[in-house]
């Protein structure tokens, strides 16, 4: 049985003044023990977004929020897990509200794994904790009306010296998929980050169109990449990976194929990262569309399929169309290869 042991934690917003969090150790048995044993079974799967400490100022390689999750798998008690609630605490505002905070250790070949899970708690239930502390009969009440509504953050790693730097976290809280993880969650707690930062992996995406336009002979391909580009300023600060921008504008294969062809690494269709629009627009300024007849349309990226009025005449032919006041003219030889 890899899960060792389960600790959990009633944590108040930071709004509330409380004295002490109260804990608690799970039986490794019995209905809440399930539940929590299928969290830290499915985590591989279900935490699909990759996260990372961040490193401290001027480069030092540490990080309070490891220094908390070390110290605690190193020796797990509530004592131990005592300081990751507090951290959780201070990171949790009004709108967040009750919480249980469990930590579930175990242990996968010569690895050690620490799934940090949060669920929402019942207000009317806590009438009824006794002052000595949580129960397993108040905590499967209140577990229960929860069992499929959590955060949680995956760690595992065989050394306690150089690993638990990176995880994968979930966040089955939210209503839109598409945002991925709560900022809380992720930034204020955990002090993480995506692991592919949204600059890189926006530019990723955009270094991938381009070339991918290049790449493949097929006009229709080419024609639904850059529509894609021009429609994606609408997902500004969304988690994403290159398959699903690619499963959202419904690229047909000839455009995939190219996509893949462009990218160093196979790996980097399923990285996530937070769509930033500013810096896709950077990478990505203006859109031109070259005519056999010798003509050159150019155009903001964004703004092409406004400015030019399109219309399809049918054999591959493409009427363009717009009208407005000359303010510049310019003379170029040809370009270069």
């Amino acid at each position: 049985m890899p899960v060792s042991g389960i600790h959990t934690f009633l944590v108040y917003p930071r709004t509330q003044e409380v004295a002490e969090i109260g804990g608690a150790d799970v039986p490794l048995g019995g209905k809440l023990f399930d539940m929590l044993n299928g969290v830290y079974e499915k985590s591989e799967l279900q935490c699909n977004i990759d996260i990372s400490f961040n490193i401290g100022v001027a480069g030092v390689q540490q990080n309070d929020v490891r220094d908390l999750v070390l110290a605690y798998v190193s020796a797990p008690s509530l004592i131990t897990g005592s300081p990751i609630a507090r951290k959780l605490q201070s990171a949790t505002d009004g709108r967040s509200g009750l919480g249980l905070l469990f930590l579930i250790n175990g242990q996968e070949g010569l690895d050690r794994k620490l799934v940090i899970s949060r669920f929402p708690a019942d207000n009317g239930i806590l009438a009824e904790m006794g002052r000595g502390g949580l129960s397993v009969e108040f905590l499967e009440r209140v577990f229960m009306k929860s069992a499929h509504s959590y955060k949680a953050a995956a760690f595992r790693d065989a050394s306690l010296r150089t690993g638990f730097w990176k995880g994968r976290a979930v966040d089955r809280q939210l209503n839109d998929p598409a945002v991925g993880l709560s900022g809380y969650w992720i930034k204020a707690f955990l002090d993480s980050d995506f692991h592919t930062t949204s600059a890189a992996g926006t530019r990723r995406l955009a270094a991938a169109l381009k070339a991918a336009v290049k790449l493949t002979p097929d006009s229709q391909a080419k024609h639904a990449i850059t529509a894609a580009a021009a429609l994606a300023v609408g997902m500004n600060g969304q988690s994403i990976t290159l398959n699903e921008f690619q499963d959202r504008f419904a690229l047909p294969q000839p455009a995939r194929d190219a996509i893949s062809q462009s990218l160093k690494s196979p790996v980097a269709l399923n990285e996530r990262f937070v769509f930033d629009v500013d810096e896709f627009s950077r990478q990505i300024s203006f859109r031109t569309v070259q005519l056999n007849t010798g003509v050159m349309l150019t155009a903001a990226s964004t703004e092409f399929d406004q400015v030019f009025e399109i219309e399809e005449l049918g054999d591959g032919r493409t009427r363009f169309s717009t009208e407005g006041i000359i303010v510049g003219e310019t003379l170029r030889r040809k370009a270069t290869a």
